[in-house]
């Protein structure tokens, strides 16, 4: 995906496609994507920034990445992990029962490893994944691939490779696609946005969210966001982020809806009690931007 045009950065890709997507008021936007994605929850940077480029829309969001996942939901499967349709199922169907009106869609880093020969199987798998998500009938954006950093960046060639195969998914399904057509940092470079030259830092998550907007056709002024200001309503949706994972992500699924649950399953109805909490940290959210904004 992105970092911010501040940095000294390299264009590895075709000139930025700059998205013209409007939010709406009352928009739900769930984000399906590996590590990248799942990962932003915890920083709630981007999240944040989104949402004050956009007051009084009343946006929702629904954080489903997850580590090392891949268009075909191979990260999603648990015990049937063996299982690609199984897998695939626990992609779609969390997104669907959440009744998105857009929907981002970051693939394409793990993919990449396989090179050019395993391109057509992404492609293809991006295509499944299009058409299973389909009866939400919502709004699709997609992102390309992040370029890595340090000596990760010797795989920038597979990574524009499979960026330029989600343009061309998405010119074709005529689907946003969101792509700020900057690398990270080149060897040398002294501060380091990666823990491990593809995984982003705190301090990485930090520096994109400006880049991320622009991708989208939003902007709130190259380096204006000021943090401290924008840190409580941060911090309000960390907590929202982290209410809702326990929803969706149970530590003890296999008790409450696995094979175990004969043992517990009659737990699973407080699930929904954590959404009480989720609503209230949403008002919580609104709250504060609007403040901000007066």
């Amino acid at each position: 995906m992105f970092l911010s045009s501040a940095l000294v950065a390299l264009s590895l890709a075709a000139p930025p496609l700059r998205a013209e997507f409007e939010f709406k008021d009352g928009d739900r936007i769930v984000w399906l994507g590996g590590t990248l994605v799942e990962r932003e929850q915890r920083y709630g940077y981007w999240e944040t920034a989104l949402l004050a480029a956009n007051p009084g829309r009343k946006l929702t969001v629904r954080n489903l990445g997850w580590s090392g996942d891949t268009v075909h939901g191979e990260s999603r499967g648990r015990f049937d992990y063996n299982n690609p349709d199984k897998c695939f199922k626990q992609l779609v169907e969390p997104a669907l029962e959440l009744k998105p009106t857009v929907i981002f869609i970051s693939y394409g880093t793990n993919e990449s490893f396989e090179g050019k020969e395993g391109l057509p199987r992404f492609e293809k798998g991006l295509e499944k994944l299009l058409d299973a998500l389909k009866p939400a009938n919502a709004r699709i954006v997609l992102f390309p691939p992040m370029q890595f950093e340090g000596a990760a960046a010797a795989r920038s060639a597979d990574l524009k490779l499979y960026g330029d195969a989600v343009r061309a998914i998405a010119e074709k399904r005529q689907a946003t696609f969101a792509d700020p057509g900057v690398a990270l940092p080149p060897t040398g470079v002294p501060k380091r946005l990666t823990d491990n030259g593809i995984h982003l830092t705190d301090e990485g998550y930090r520096l994109t969210p400006d880049t991320v907007l622009a991708a989208l056709g939003l902007s709130v002024g190259r380096g204006t966001l000021d943090w401290t200001k924008l840190d409580p309503v941060r911090q309000a949706v960390l907590a929202k982020n982290e209410q809702f994972f326990n929803k969706w992500r149970p530590q003890n699924e296999t008790y409450l809806f696995g094979f175990r649950k004969h043992e517990q399953g009659k737990n699973a109805k407080e699930i929904a009690e954590f959404d009480p909490f989720i609503a209230k940290l949403e008002d919580e959210i609104a709250a504060q931007l609007k403040a901000l904004n007066k």
